[in-house]
């Protein structure tokens, strides 16, 4: 167990920033969502800043919204934050701004800016790692995309235990897939809590969209329903405990949604989570209120919908019906309420919100201010009929409890009645409040309110009469007779006859009246309508048959036919009603219960009556009762009788229930004489069954009324042979007349009778029967628009109708409709007629119905061929077209061919769509019309890829289902593989190779011998079209290698023929796709071939393919190592052998695979070399991978078992055998010699290391010079790379030295002698202090005429360096050596320089560098002083910027290491050398002695002062010594440079030193180049150029150290005062130094130095300078004003001052008043009243200035004054006057 120390140690591992692992650091860097980690590593922040401020730019394009940001994250400031170095209060507001971003740019992080942005909010602030969780759940909704990868790419590896459920998809990055989401919310509480909460955050700040809300919104929901799914097990305290902790994670959230009324999407969305919890979840009625509450609180105006049908669900779960006060209220303020409710009334329950809202409306009535809209509420929710009558009869409770208890007499109570008043009174409201009211009438009276006697005439419509009892309205309820009533006029003889019409509505009309007003009685027995003569006069009955059989109430149908039995049943026996037998069939079929109760009572008692007897029968109507015309069947009495006892009469009980069952009765008793399940009675003779039929077909032929015929047609519709006359004689040719009739004919009829024209059209089109050819010619006649134009409804129930009945069409049938319907779908518009209704029906109902073969065959077939097509370009112009360029066809009718490929397409189309397998019998066409398509592609000019597809992707599914049946060889013959490979060829569609790909997959298992013939022209054009395509792609070329391939290895094989002979075709084809093939692809396409093919045979030829295929393609040199670690090592091993065979064949003089694999026969000699060697150098780049060869020596490990190290020792045998005898076929030529050579080394560096050195031992042996050159590289690389821990293979490094030593003596190859020095340099440098003794004795030879002694540049230049290492590893042991290496290394540097051979020269300074660094003590002035002349010439001599680097190395630890003694002794006797080789030496000069005083400690430096003073004393006189030298190199800017160098060299001195040793120098230095006595009044040409030095020194040592050195002045005040009295003009530099450096220890005078009166010396000679007219008034004015100020203390100093300057304002020379005027400004600008105090002793000097004969004195003089008087804050004009 890990102790508490461990624990607290691993939390602080655990949360370190490694702000000291710089390699933690940069892995932290590396981090991004742009970059790759290697590129993102070496990015700096203020490039990645403007690449990522280039997106966040773009961003606020887009949303003013990101501006803000520009001033935290977005800053330039932001360059340089580090978290790390920020306290926690920084970082928490940090972290605010952070979040703020990354929620607002969550809805584009898909777009390029957005992720820009991001990138340096991951780079800078590592958001990845601070703000996880606000990160990943912005990036949550992307969770699909390449982004949201990228992001799992940088998370941390151990994310947040909300985030927890990421670490598998971070460790292995892939896609997060959804149902992960939906479990972890559902099982995570930690995460569904964070997701809501980062939801709700985003809604209320505004930083959501459309599709984040969907994300959160279905994640949400399956979350919420898969966790009440499981909530439901276990006991009920455990269920109620999980849905108490579901509620506690979801309100908060809900109600934070609710709240955001300005955002309606998220409103919805909180509406769509609570209708899922709420109907999910048993909650109970607090909670429920809770929620409708916040739901109807939340209503916007954007969401009113919505937010009812959330609240209607809600009521709809609560156990109470009445709403709380608050939810009414705010309910009832929604607009247009009542509209509202009956409109959602349609789509969802709202019934149960709108009875709670009425009953609130009712109880706030009283104590509320909105009294009269609460009043209408009420009524207008009663009645918009969305309440049933059992809600309704609750609301009316409700209103008459609530009248009854509240006070009589009060304000409440009086509107109650009013309201109870009012319902009772409106006639307007529907039929069942009017019910419901009566029902409490009741309670209505006890308020004092009594109900209207009369009900709206339309109770009687709502009502099915329930018992019989009711119907006989003549015996139960009588009326008085009223002379007002109207009484129908019955003046027709029938009222059948479509003459009848105007008669009949009058009659109609009263009889309505009387029927609802129950006063029937008035006009039975009235007399003109003559009752007694029923049985004779058709009058009557065809009146009430009219009745019942129209569009009028149910009441007034019943009242025809209660009438009508009230007539039958006082008539006398003997009469036959067989022609009123239709319309009581078709009353038999109303919808309402009563009337086929009425109906059925007619027939009984028509049964009666009609019974067959003794006397003549007679019958009733006949053909009278339609007219003139009108022909009408007839029975005889005893068909009418059998017909009414056997079929209709003993069904009748059944038909008063189901009003579907008289037509299917009827139906089969006119089918069969059999007895059905619907028929309980006998069956008829097939004599009466067609009597029957052709009765009923009769009247439906003649009857005026629609409806009759509607009903009764379904009837006809059988096969029977009884119904086959009728049909085709009255049948047909009324549906064809019907269909016929023009559109306002029909559409007029149809509004007569009330019937709408669909139904009309549909009830007509279903009497046709599928099998009748008539009927069949009926329907195409309509599709086809023969009949029926112009009736939409028509052609769309015909359309219909064969879309219903189509499988129960003949196969005639279905090929002639088919064929139709093909033609309408192809059909294009007439001039001035739009077919686009016709042609959408028929290609909607082809699509829809299921084709079979018949009928798709008869498609193909009705496509013409090509042969049948125009004819393209002429013959002649044909034949000079050539295969690959075609002349497009100029064709005679295009429209034509355009029909044709519109007709095949749809064609094609409809097989696809029609399950392909299943149609076995189109595959021989469809290879036809594919053949056929080739032609066509030449006449049109297309590809026509889209047909080629189609008909590809018919075939596939139609040969998985012939290789399972029985005969397959007559298929077999009509396979085209030829047709396919053609397809390929000639398209670069993707659409249609990855359809003809899969189909020779299918092919290949079916008949393999022929796929297997044309398979290679498959593969020989992928390259530049299928393999750069998208993944199914890829996919389909490996199915078609692991499914074809095999195959063609098997039959090679067992025809024993070579197989890399048999392959060569398709490895071609794969090698020459190389290059085109993605590269993501390449690798796992090549290891499925080879594996297929079986990689001992193939890989090896696939290598050499792709080496000989792309030489030199750096692309493919990275391939191929990756290809072969993809196998055993065994297997590589194999592989360089196979490749090493095919290059033996190659070299032969009798080839065999090799001309076939790499066309040899066909190329020239040096063709024929070039592919050689690129052979064998490619193979020796291949064995010296450094992955390729790590994986081979897996095979010579112990642990890999006896057996296969054999295995590989005598696979390596077999390789170094092959490359000994390609080595000796080609020894004559150089370059194929020198490639074999070299993989005999790269393969001798697959071995170990021991086994490496042996093995060189005895090649070192072998007497071929580049066989040893070879072993001795394989064996220095391999020193290289040695671990220094590994003993065994250091040791026999070190052993094998003598022997290399050895061959370097007796070597005079210099090829050799390089690489052995060469590879002994290599083994000292890295383990030579492992064996000092060894190293001992190479250092002889190597310092010896074979190597440092050599002629040769480059034997020297590794001889040099290998002494480099020996001298690093011996030390003091190599003190021996030096006299022998340095004079040798001298005259190979002055060599090396003079022929500028910069790698000898930069050789000798590193063994040069490395010897001071090493033996300092022996580097004396012996050697230092050559060294240093030498470097002189090095620097002038202009070498290349190595070489000045590495003679600045050697100067740099010249000066660490050496002595500064020696240094500034070797340095000051070279001095004058340096000068001689111009200013770069002597600047190089100068630096080391700078270099060497900054690199000394302060102690060597006041040890080496007098040598250091002697040296500056000498490099003092630089300008002097510039000036006598030979060399003119120098210009003004050298020696500046020069001069700048040596004070800066001075300058460290100084700092080094302390005064009482640096003043003795200081003071000697002065005294030396400017002495205060000069002997001369004239300084020497020579003196002067010390002296401008030394004052630039001066300058700078003034303006350095300031105050602390001024009283060193005292030193400089004679001679500079002397200098500058004596100076003539010929020396202005002089003068112009001397007063800069007065200038800085003027200004730096801090103690009053220059304010004692030994300034008086230099005064005089400070202002003459004025008088001068060459010195520059830039330099002498701030000295005279850096005086002034110094002295300030003083008057008396500044009286003296201002008389000279007056003085000299009164001078005879302009220049000098002007200069002296200037001066004076200055003077007052610096001094202001302290200087002019002085004014009045300047007064009259100024007076006269202001007049001056010189301009720009006057003009300067008024400047002056205008000074002074800015300064005073007065007029001086007063004073000047």
């Amino acid at each position: 167990m890990s102790t508490a120390l461990q624990k607290q140690l691993a939390a602080i591992a655990a949360s370190s920033t490694h702000q000291l692992d710089l390699k933690a650091q940069k892995a932290a860097h590396a981090k991004s969502l742009l970059f790759e980690p290697r590129v993102a590593a070496s990015q700096s922040f203020d490039s990645l800043y403007l690449l990522c401020h280039e997106g966040y730019r773009d961003l606020c394009a887009l949303d003013h919204r990101f501006l803000p940001f520009s001033r935290t994250i977005f800053s330039e400031q932001s360059k340089t934050e580090d978290r790390t170095q920020m306290t926690q209060k920084e970082n928490k507001e940090l972290d605010q701004v952070l979040q703020a971003f990354i929620t607002l740019v969550g809805s584009r992080l898909l777009l390029k800016p957005a992720e820009k942005a991001l990138e340096w909010l991951v780079r800078r602030f590592r958001v990845h790692e601070y703000n996880t969780e606000c990160l990943v759940l912005t990036y949550l909704p992307y969770h699909a995309t390449p982004q949201f990868l990228a992001l799992l790419s940088i998370l941390p590896a151990s994310p947040p235990s909300t985030l927890r459920f990421l670490h598998p998809y971070i460790s292995s990055p892939t896609n997060l897939p959804r149902r992960t989401i939906v479990y972890t919310a559902q099982h995570t509480p930690a995460f569904f809590n964070a997701l809501q909460a980062h939801m709700v955050k985003l809604l209320q700040i505004g930083h959501s969209n459309q599709g984040i809300l969907s994300f959160w919104s279905s994640v949400t929901t399956e979350a919420i329903d898969a966790i009440l799914e499981q909530s439901r097990s276990g006991r009920r305290a455990i269920q109620d405990q999980k849905l108490e902790e579901l509620l506690h994670k979801i309100l908060p959230a809900l109600n934070g949604c609710l709240r955001l009324t300005e955002a309606p999407d998220a409103v919805r969305v909180a509406y769509m989570i609570t209708i899922v919890l709420v109907t999910k979840a048993d909650l109970g009625d607090k909670v429920l209120d809770s929620l409708l509450e916040a739901v109807v609180l939340s209503k916007d105006a954007g969401a009113l919908d919505d937010c009812l049908m959330c609240a209607s669900i809600i009521a709809e779960e609560r156990s109470h019906l009445d709403l709380p006060g608050q939810t009414f209220e705010r309910i009832s303020t929604v607009p247009d309420l009542v509209q509202r409710i009956a409109s959602l009334s349609k789509s969802c329950r709202i019934e149960r919100l709108a009875l709670g809202c009425a009953v609130a409306a009712l109880e706030t009535m009283a104590h509320s201010l909105r009294i009269e809209e609460n009043r209408k509420l009420f009524t207008e929710i009663i009645k918009c009929e969305v309440l049933d009558r059992a809600q309704i009869s609750v609301a009316m409770t409700a209103l008459i409890q609530l009248a009854r208890g509240s006070g009589p007499g009060s304000e409440e109570h009086a509107h109650l009645l009013d309201l109870a008043t009012e319902l009772s009174e409106l006639s307007s409201i529907p039929i069942m409040l009017q019910s419901i009211v009566k029902e409490h009438s009741s309670g209505l009276k006890s308020l004092g309110i009594t109900l209207e006697q009369a009900i709206d005439a339309k109770t009687t419509d709502a009502h099915d009469f329930e018992d019989e009892e009711m119907l006989d309205i003549a015996d139960e309820q009588r009326s008085e007779t009223s002379d007002d009533m109207d009484i129908p006029q019955l003046t027709e003889h029938t009222y059948l006859d479509s003459a009848s019409d105007s008669g009949f509505q009058n009659a109609a009309r009263a009889f309505r009246q009387l029927a609802v007003t129950s006063k029937l009685d008035i006009f039975l027995s009235s007399k003109e309508i003559r009752l007694n003569e029923a049985d004779r006069n058709p009058q009557f009955l065809t009146f009430t048959a009219r009745l019942w059989s129209s569009s009028e109430s149910t009441s007034v149908r019943v009242a025809a036919l209660s009438s009508t039995l009230r007539v039958l049943r006082i008539l006398k026996k003997g009469v036959d009603f067989q022609h009123l037998l239709p319309y009581l069939l078709f009353a038999l079929g109303d919808p309402s219960q009563a009337v086929r109760r009425m109906a059925a009572a007619c027939v009984s008692t028509i049964h009666q009556l009609s019974a067959p007897s003794k006397s003549k029968v007679h019958i009733w109507g006949g053909a009278t009762i339609y007219g003139k015309d009108a022909s009408i069947q007839t029975l005889t009495p005893e068909q009418t009788d059998l017909f009414l006892s056997s079929a209709i009469v003993p069904a009748l009980e059944e038909c008063t229930m189901d009003p579907k069952l008289i037509t299917i009765m009827t139906r089969e008793l006119l089918e069969t004489p059999q007895s059905s399940k619907h028929r309980s009675g006998q069956g008829l003779k097939a004599s009466a069954r067609t009597a029957v039929a052709a009765l009923v077909t009769s009247h439906v032929a003649s009857t005026p009324l629609l409806r009759v015929r509607m009903r009764l047609l379904p009837v006809f519709t059988s096969n029977g042979k009884s119904v086959h006359g009728v049909r085709a004689s009255l049948v047909l040719p009324l549906i064809k007349a019907w269909c016929s009739l023009a559109h306002s004919d029909a559409f007029t009829q149809c509004e007569n009778e009330g019937v709408d024209v669909t139904d009309a059209d549909r009830a007509h089109i279903d009497a046709l029967i599928t099998r009748e050819p008539e009927s069949v010619d009926i329907v195409n006649d309509i599709l086809c628009g023969n009949i029926g134009k112009g009736r939409p409804t028509l052609v769309r129930s015909t359309f219909d109708f064969v879309a219903a009945k189509w499988l129960s069409l003949t196969s005639e049938s279905r090929i002639f409709l088919g064929n139709s319907l093909l033609d309408i779908a192809l059909k294009e518009d007439c001039a001035g007629v739009d077919s686009t209704p016709s042609r959408t029906d028929a290609l909607e109902t082809l699509r829809n119905i299921k084709l079979d073969s018949e009928v798709l065959v008869a498609f193909l077939e009705s496509v013409p061929s090509a042969s049948q097509m125009p004819e393209g370009p002429p013959a002649k112009k044909r034949r000079k077209s050539s295969h690959s360029k075609m002349v497009k066809a100029e064709f005679t009718s295009p429209n034509e061919v355009s029909r044709v490929l519109r007709r095949l397409t749809l064609v094609l189309e409809l097989i696809e769509g029609s399950s392909p397998g299943e149609h076995p019998a189109l595959f021989r066409q469809l290879f036809a019309i594919l053949d056929e398509l080739q032609q066509l592609k030449q006449q049109v000019g297309s590809d026509l890829v889209h047909l080629q597809s189609l008909i590809l992707s018919c075939l596939n599914p139609m040969i998985s289902t012939i290789k399972m049946g029985q005969d397959q060889d007559d298929y077999q013959s009509a396979v085209r593989a030829d047709l396919l490979i053609d397809c390929m060829r000639h398209s670069s569609n993707p659409q249609v190779l990855n359809a003809a790909l899969p189909l020779l997959e299918n092919l290949a298992s079916w008949v393999p011998e022929l796929v297997l013939h044309n398979l290679m022209p498959i593969f020989t054009f992928i390259g530049s079209t299928l393999l750069r395509q998208d993944d199914y792609s890829a996919y389909v070329i490996d199915q078609t290698i692991s499914r074809i391939v095999p195959q063609l290895a098997t039959s090679l094989r067992k025809k024993k023929k070579d197989f890399l002979q048999g392959v060569s075709d398709l490895l071609l084809s794969f090698t020459a796709a190389f290059e085109h093939i993605p590269q993501h692809r390449r690798l796992k396409l090549f290891v499925e071939l080879a594996q297929t093919l079986g990689p001992e045979d193939s890989l090896s030829a696939i290598i050499a393919l792709l080496v000989d295929r792309y030489p030199g393609n750096t692309t493919q040199q990275k391939f191929l190592p990756e290809l072969l670690l993809q196998f055993e090592p065994l297997v590589t091993l194999n592989t360089v052998k196979g490749y090493l065979d095919l290059v033996i064949d190659a070299v032969a003089s009798k080839r065999k695979i090799s001309d076939t694999l790499f066309g040899l026969n066909e190329k020239q000699p040096h063709q024929l070399q070039n592919s050689l060697s690129n052979l064998l150098s490619s193979l020796g780049d291949l064995t010296s991978n450094p992955s390729l060869s790590n994986h081979i020596k897996r095979a010579f490990r112990a642990k890999t078992g006896l057996e296969k190290a054999q295995q590989g020792r005598a696979l390596f045998a077999s390789i170094l055998e092959s490359t000994v005898s390609i080595s000796r076929t080609v020894s004559s030529i150089g370059i194929l010699h020198e490639c074999c050579t070299r993989v005999v080394a790269n393969c001798l560096n697959l071995l170990p290391t021991v086994d490496l050195v042996k093995s060189s031992e005895i090649l070192a042996a072998n007497p071929d010079h580049q066989v040893q050159v070879t072993a001795l590289k394989a064996v220095g690389v391999r020193a290289g790379k040695i671990a220094q821990n590994d003993q065994a293979a250091v040791d026999a490094l070190l052993s094998f030295l003598p022997k290399v030593v050895e061959l370097l003596q007796h070597s005079q190859e210099i090829n050799l002698n390089r690489v052995s020095i060469g590879c002994i340099d290599q083994i000292i440098e890295r383990f030579g202090k492992k064996n000092v003794s060894i190293v001992e004795s190479v250092a002889k030879t190597i310092c010896g005429s074979q190597a440092l002694a050599n002629p040769d540049t480059n034997v020297r230049v590794l001889s040099i360096l290998c002494i480099t290492s020996i001298i690093s590893v011996l030390e003091d042991e190599a003190i021996s050596l030096l006299p022998t290496v340095f004079p040798r290394a001298f005259a190979y540097l002055q060599e090396a320089i003079e022929k500028e051979e910069s790698s000898l020269h930069n050789a000798v300074y590193t063994l040069l560098s490395d010897t001071t660094a090493r033996l300092a003590y022996m580097f004396s002035r012996e050697y230092l002083m050559p060294a240093l002349e030498l470097s002189h010439k090095s620097a002038a001599a202009d070498l290349d910027e190595d070489c000045n680097r590495a003679r600045q190395q050697f100067f740099d630890t010249i000066s660490r290491h050496l002595q500064p003694q020696e240094v500034f002794t070797a340095v000051k006797a070279t001095w004058h050398s340096a000068i001689e080789q111009g200013s770069e030496a002597a600047s190089e000069h100068l630096h080391l002695v700078l270099s060497t005083i900054e690199n000394q400690s302060k102690t060597k430096m006041v040890k080496a002062s007098s040598m250091l003073f002697s040296l500056f004393l000498e490099m003092f006189k630089l300008r002097d010594t510039i000036a006598g030298a030979e060399s003119e190199t120098f210009n003004d800017e050298d020696i500046a440079n020069l001069e700048e160098s040596l004070v800066e060299g001075v300058i460290a001195m100084t700092v080094k030193l302390n005064d009482a040793t640096f003043r003795p120098f200081f003071a000697q230095l002065v005294e030396t180049i400017a002495p205060t006595s000069p002997s001369s009044s004239e300084q020497t040409i020579s003196a002067t150029r010390s002296q401008i030095t030394l004052f630039k020194f001066l300058a700078s040592f003034f303006a350095k150290f300031k105050a602390i050195v001024t009283p060193y002045s005292s030193y400089i005040l004679d001679p500079a005062s002397a200098l500058l009295s004596t100076t003539s003009s010929s020396t202005p530099e002089l003068r112009k130094s001397i007063l800069r450096a007065l200038k800085h220890t003027f200004s730096h005078d801090t103690d009053g130095f220059w304010s004692a009166p030994t300034h008086h010396t230099i005064l005089t000679p400070l202002l003459d300078q004025l008088t001068t007219d060459d010195t520059p008034t830039q330099e002498v004015i701030p000295a005279i004003v850096e005086l002034a100020a110094c002295s300030a203390s003083s008057p008396d100093n500044h009286r003296a001052m201002n008389a000279v300057l007056c003085r000299y304002m009164r001078a005879e020379a302009a220049h000098t008043r002007r200069a002296t005027v200037l001066c004076e400004q200055a003077l007052t600008r610096r001094l202001g009243e302290e200087w002019l105090g002085l004014l009045p002793e300047m007064l009259p000097f100024i007076a006269e200035l202001r007049e001056d004969d010189d301009e720009i004195v006057e003009r300067e003089t008024q400047r002056w004054i205008g000074q002074m008087e800015e300064v005073l804050g007065e007029d001086l004009e007063g004073m000047l006057e």
